[in-house]
């Protein structure tokens, strides 16, 4: 459902990445759940407490979990057990996430939650909607999760949290669980049977660092072809190759829409060649010479030019199935059991295992690094002399020898670059029993997601070197040759950093370049300027 009037209202079956990323990112945004969703989150719980008082064998209401499994309670210990279970598995370490990143776990999960499915208490739901709303942020460190029976660790550190206990952030101050609730107004949970496992029982904390990952890719993407072309018509590259007549031929949809999206920004260019002008020149110097003769431009661009939609359009589409991968499990029931109020009966199941999540973050993340590689290869025919087209050693116009120009940038893309292929080795197929073998194949979705989001980060810093490579050609071919989105691109740049013709540490520019990027403030000029970039194109 769209937010509107500032609230987003959950009913577990249509929100958006869009959406989780507005509403976590904006303290502002309340978060309630459709009223037609509380008369079955109501039945469910009811379905749970009739079971309980019958002592049916159910996992998670009357029987212990995990490797404890075959450990059968009684109910009078039902609250006993499941607070002991959350503190059991509330063991992550390392630097805490950050707070809005926390937000949007706990919006994933509620939405998971209000399906109905799931077994809570309507006040207990009700009562981590108010700590979404009345930002009580649980501290959650981000390394020590499975990802297998959910993220067990993540989600039991804001489980902890609702009955009082752990540590969380309150109007910017970390404090102990239960003095952040009081000073919020919220009251604690009390846990009954198997709502302990439902808080923590989920993949609520892949989902939202995914479609996190999935929401930052996306804006790289997009920068990334808005600075392959500010690159490549600086390196007088030719355009032909992306005319979208050639694409049709091979239609992939993120190729097609690379090379659209590079069409469109290069129109109005001076700078890059049209290769049937090229080709008539060319025929011009074999007529008028005998025998054989060298040009003086190559006849055709190099692969990190011309084949840019073929190598960043597989990039694309794995973003895009990442996409519809979590979108699916951002609007599912990923627990354990399952009640179906409709057929009067549960199911045990393994909703909670983050595979899915984990194998479309490992694959992002390999398809990213490519971003990278073809960005640093460009990167690579601005320094040398051999393949820049008429361009000085470095970008060094000036004092050459005494100057060193650009040439210590490539040290950090390409030191980048190797980081991120060090990244790009799968979570996804590491899976090391655990738990008395019962979690004996797991998916370590977190750490695939951790691992992607630092490629795009890395990505982001390469694109930033590139950025200021082309702005530096710009002013040794001539501004006024630029494309429209060229220009934007240049006028841009200068704003943090000018022409360079003396050699300076550059490292705050780089990074102020970066956090540009990050922040989409350059795709949202260029869209302004020359319209819609595509991510992949759908035919009619």
């Amino acid at each position: 459902m769209p937010i509107k009037e500032n609230t987003l209202i959950l009913d577990g079956y249509s929100m958006t990445i869009e959406e989780l990323m507005t509403a976590g990112n904006d303290l502002s945004i309340k978060v309630e759940v459709d009223e037609k969703n509380w008369p079955k989150i109501r039945d469910c719980r009811d379905l749970v407490d009739k079971w309980a008082s019958e002592e049916r064998c159910i996992y998670g209401v009357n029987t212990s979990c995990g490797g404890l499994v075959d450990y059968l309670l009684p109910r009078e210990r039902d609250n006993d057990f499941q607070k002991n279970l959350v503190r059991s598995v509330t063991t992550q370490v390392g630097k805490p996430f950050e707070d809005t990143l926390v937000r949007k776990f706990m919006i994933a999960r509620a939405n998971s939650l209000c399906r109905g499915y799931s077994g809570i208490k309507e006040k207990n739901l009700k009562i981590y909607l108010d700590m979404i709303n009345k930002h009580v942020i649980p501290v959650v460190p981000r390394k020590g999760s499975l990802g297998t029976s959910g993220d067990l660790g993540p989600l039991g550190c804001i489980a902890s949290v609702a009955f009082g206990e752990w540590k969380a952030k309150f109007n910017g101050k970390v404090m102990p669980g239960k003095e952040a609730m009081e000073k919020a107004g919220v009251e604690l949970m009390y846990l009954n049977a198997k709502e302990g496992l439902s808080l923590i029982n989920g993949t609520s904390g892949m989902v939202g660092l995914g479609c996190t990952v999935i929401d930052e890719a996306t804006n790289t993407l997009k920068n990334s072809d808005i600075v392959a072309a500010f690159a490549i018509e600086t390196l007088m590259g030719r355009y032909n190759p992306f005319d979208v007549r050639v694409h049709e031929q091979k239609y992939h949809p993120g190729q097609y829409a690379t090379a659209m999206n590079l069409t469109k920004l290069l129109a109005g260019s001076n700078l890059a060649i049209d290769e049937q002008e090229l080709s008539l020149k060319l025929q011009t110097t074999l007529k008028e010479h005998k025998g054989v003769s060298v040009a003086d431009i190559p006849v055709e661009d190099a692969y990190s030019i011309r084949c840019t939609p073929q190598f960043v359009g597989p990039t694309k589409e794995a973003v895009q199935h990442a996409r519809e991968v979590l979108l699916r499990e951002l609007n599912s029931s990923n627990d354990n059991p399952l009640i179906f109020t409709e057929l009067d009966t549960f199911i045990h199941n393994g909703h909670f295992h983050g595979q899915p999540i984990s194998f479309v973050m490992d694959c992002l993340g390999i398809a990213m690094v490519n971003l990278g590689v073809v960005s640093d290869r460009r990167i690579d025919r601005f320094m040398d002399v051999a393949h820049s087209t008429g361009l000085p050693p470095f970008l060094c116009k000036e004092d050459t020898g005494v100057r060193m120009g650009l040439m210590g940038g490539q040290f950090m893309t390409t030191s980048l670059v190797a980081e991120n292929r060090t990244l790009a080795i799968p979570a996804s197929i590491q899976s090391i029993t655990s738990t008395a073998d019962f979690q004996d194949i797991v998916s370590f979705g977190l750490i695939a997601g951790r691992k992607a989001r630092k490629i795009v980060e890395n990505t982001n810093h390469i694109l930033s070197f590139e950025l200021m490579c082309a702005a530096q050609a710009a002013d040794l071919r001539g501004i006024e040759k630029l494309s429209t989105a060229g220009r934007v691109m240049y006028d841009a740049v200068r704003e943090t950093l000018p022409y360079l013709d003396y050699d300076m540490v550059y490292i705050d520019h780089l990074e102020a370049l970066k956090a540009r990027i990050t922040s989409g403030e350059f795709v949202q000029r260029v869209e302004e300027a020359v319209g819609e970039l595509l991510i992949v194109h759908t035919r009619e």
